[in-house]
């Protein structure tokens, strides 16, 4: 399951505003830190990137990631990476027309408990 579908997903951490006055949130973005595993540097990590599906193809999405992009420059990092599952496709063209490129896979084997 990908975040914002299926069972879970980060849509439930939102709750309803308190009042009129108060409103919910929109998205989400959690930035942090990685080290790149080829040449060593830190360098800035999308870790949850969430718009509110109503709220969705409207530039929220591409106003943050070029917020997080000016923000990694001013503090000298030459890269940012993050982790979208494949399935993701409206995250994968937002990605991509934003210059990002696939630079590794992430593979797993699912294990039976049963032997």
């Amino acid at each position: 399951m990908g975040i914002g579908n299926g069972e879970w997903g980060i849509g439930q951490y939102f709750s309803p505003p308190a009042s009129p006055a108060s409103p919910a949130p929109v998205a989400c973005l959690w930035v942090g830190n990685a080290i790149d595993q080829v040449h060593g540097n830190r360098h800035a990590h999308i870790f949850i990137l969430y718009v509110v599906p109503e709220h969705r193809r409207r530039g929220i999405g591409t106003a943050l990631m070029r917020y997080v992009e000016n923000w990694a420059i001013q503090r000298g990092d030459r890269q940012i990476g993050l982790q979208v599952f494949q399935s993701n496709k409206p995250a994968l063209n937002l990605y991509n027309q934003l210059g990002y490129q696939t630079q590794s896979l992430w593979m797993v084997k699912f294990l039976s408990a049963e032997k």
